[in-house]
């Protein structure tokens, strides 16, 4: 495989004055990843998560690790069935406990189930682009530096959200109070069939369940004192700096799940970008003296 791009970096002092200096750089990078070969006995490479979806598939001509899911488009406002799309590109509603008729085409006609096997590429789970913009203020005693980070272009598999629409009912997510309930309603959640563990996404993996995994984080943000010098006098205190800092501030960003920079498998190369039952990056705050002797 290979790795192509640019990286471009930028810094300097915008204002420096004998009281007031700002200095800043940017940096921003652009990736391309492709695979171009794999062992001709291994037409593609698969892992799933925990044992969970097999999400993550990588095979010649796309990105490392990319999404593999089966399309869905939407819930039929008519029934409330999930609308899959198969392998052929046809569109198939289904029904739990549906027997016969649990695999229909929209016609109401019996068609073959879908699974796994009409799983197709859906997108890259590696950013396209991300860099860092930090800046640093001095104003006579006082600093204030603010480190924000970035990222973007990829998508990540939120199995999080399969898991908390999943209709055999433990611990769900707000999101099932807007399940078709009548004829001509129109929601993104299917109908509550007691048991259903497909039609969200928790038997195999869906296109419902993608998203955007753009973001922009304050990392870090520190604000800091230097007590003048000639407060101690002859104590043989050089300087003192009193500070208090917060890493990871805030963070703006679409996704939905717990942390857009978090991956359940880690970070592992082959299954990267599956968030499954995850634990976000904490904020940490602290409070400090720097003491100059």
């Amino acid at each position: 495989m290979y790795n192509r791009g640019f990286e471009f970096a930028i810094s300097g002092s915008p204002i420096r004055t004998t009281d007031f200096t700002w200095t800043s750089s940017l940096n921003f990078t652009t990736i391309k990843n492709k695979v171009t070969a794999l062992d001709p006995s291994l037409p593609q490479l698969t892992s799933s998560t925990g044992g969970l979806e097999t999400a993550s598939t990588t095979i010649v001509g796309e990105s490392i690790a990319g999404i593999y899911a089966v399309e869905t488009r939407g819930v039929n406002p008519a029934n409330g069935r999930r609308i899959f799309v198969n392998k052929a590109g046809r569109e198939v509603q289904y029904l739990h406990h549906g027997g016969a008729n649990a695999w229909t085409f929209l016609d109401g006609t019996q068609a073959s189930p879908v699974s796994a096997n009409d799983q197709r590429y859906m997108g890259n789970t590696l950013p396209t682009w991300y860099g860092g913009f930090n800046n640093t203020f001095n104003y006579k005693n006082f600093d204030l530096n603010f480190m924000f980070t970035y990222s973007g272009g990829n998508y990540i598999y939120n199995g999080s959200r399969a898991g908390l629409r999943d209709q055999r009912f433990w611990n769900n997510s707000v999101d099932v109070l807007d399940a078709w309930t009548s004829a001509g309603q129109q929601t993104s959640i299917p109908r509550v069939v007691y048991g259903d563990n497909v039609s969200n996404g928790s038997s195999f993996p869906i296109s419902e369940n993608i998203e955007k995994g753009d973001f922009l984080r304050l990392q870090a943000a520190t604000l800091g004192y230097k007590i003048p010098a000639k407060l101690f006098g002859r104590s043989g205190i050089k300087s003192v700096r009193v500070y208090t800092s917060v890493n990871n501030a805030f963070i703006i960003t679409g996704y939905t799940g717990v942390d857009p920079e978090i991956s359940t498998n880690g970070n592992s190369n082959l299954s990267s970008g599956v968030e499954r039952n995850s634990i976000p990056q904490g904020r940490q705050f602290t409070f400090g003296l720097s003491l100059g002797l």
